[in-house]
């Protein structure tokens, strides 16, 4: 019963503590296991991991995240749970902090809950130190390299309260995340950090913002679109100097799920008149127009040739501020929606 298992997780007797840990794990990687989604097992089981920085530890964290891997597990974290975490994850000298990580990624899937675990976040730690657990691959003393963070701060990003804490421009946290998209060594970081910007960029209010200084997010968005193709010297005076003669052996994003982001990304930042018209000015078509040559993926290049749709209209054409104000008829939406997945379906 849970009781019993709670009340071995709570004495000292470490041998039986331990098995009863193996058992748990194997229980909780089992769905038709739900009588374990309950409080006070994930309770029991973190308390466990804050007093074991080791493998016993690292066993109530692998049940955990089993736990959360469901809705209803997720359902059932606390606050003082989700804080819980946060702590293993800032630990400098902790070796639960990638087992954390996954946990809380699992746990803000959830738009809800990934609420709840934002205002923890910003009430209790703020931003400061789990930006740098992010951005700095040297914050871990014991080498864990956390990657499965960025997809907690991606997740989080869901948040209307983080997303506003994060592009405070006083706090400067935002851009302390853009070079993960460029430099970040795995697709796990990368894609984390790429849906943060995705949904950053929702809020149309935003993008005047992260088009200037200090964020200057455009060359950060078409950089890993960018191949080591050379233009003209009239077109390389349109390009920010980040896309100005890159090397031979430059090579694009690898992932596919990544490109696609980026390519919304921009798609939204050409939604209203002045960042359509910035976005156009600085060569984004350019970048674009080769990537596009490049692409394999169907509903990639359709994706591409939606953005290029919109940069290589002037003003006059288009004739109206905000694109999303534009009222489509139902029909003609079914039509459009019709074209573009027989295009897809074509080109596969």
């Amino acid at each position: 019963s849970v009781e019993m298992i709670s009340n071995v997780l709570r004495n000292n007797d470490g041998e039986l503590r331990d098995m009863v840990l193996k058992y748990v794990l194997y229980k909780s990687g089992k769905e038709e296991n739900s009588q374990l989604y309950s409080e006070t097992m994930i309770n029991d089981l973190m308390d466990v991991a804050v007093r074991f920085n080791n493998e016993i530890g690292q066993l109530a964290l692998d049940s955990i995240i089993n736990i959360t891997a469901s809705e209803s597990g997720s359902n059932v974290i606390t606050g003082r749970q989700a804080n819980s975490l946060i702590s293993c994850v800032l630990r400098k000298d902790g070796v639960l902090a990638d087992h954390a990580c996954k946990a809380l990624a699992n746990i803000t899937r959830n738009e809800e809950k990934c609420k709840d675990v934002a205002h923890e976040l910003l009430d209790t730690f703020g931003l400061g130190d789990i930006m740098t657990a992010v951005s700095d691959k040297g914050y871990n003393e014991k080498g864990l390299r956390l990657e499965y963070l960025a997809q907690v701060i991606g997740n989080l990003t869901q948040c209307s309260e983080f997303r506003a804490c994060l592009l405070d421009p006083m706090s400067g946290q935002f851009q302390r995340l853009l070079p993960i998209l460029i430099q970040g060594s795995t697709v796990l970081e990368r894609r984390g950090i790429a849906s943060a910007v995705y949904n950053c960029l929702l809020d149309p209010g935003n993008h005047i913002i992260v088009l200037n200084e200090p964020y200057e997010i455009l060359p950060v968005l078409l950089y890993p679109l960018a191949g080591p193709e050379e233009y003209e010297e009239s077109e390389y005076e349109q390009l920010p100097i980040e896309l100005q003669y890159l090397p031979d052996d430059k090579t694009r994003e690898p992932d596919s799920q990544i490109r696609h982001l980026l390519l919304k990304s921009l798609l939204l930042l050409c939604r209203t008149r002045q960042p359509r018209i910035l976005v156009r000015d600085q060569g984004a078509y350019l970048i674009l127009r080769e990537y596009h040559k490049w692409e394999k993926d169907a509903r990639l290049k359709l994706a591409i040739e939606n953005v290029v749709d919109v940069l290589i209209r002037t003003e006059e054409e288009i004739g109206v501020d905000d694109l999303a104000s534009v009222d489509v008829p139902t029909d003609m939406t079914e039509k459009f929606n019709k074209w573009d997945n027989d295009y897809v379906s074509s080109a596969s």
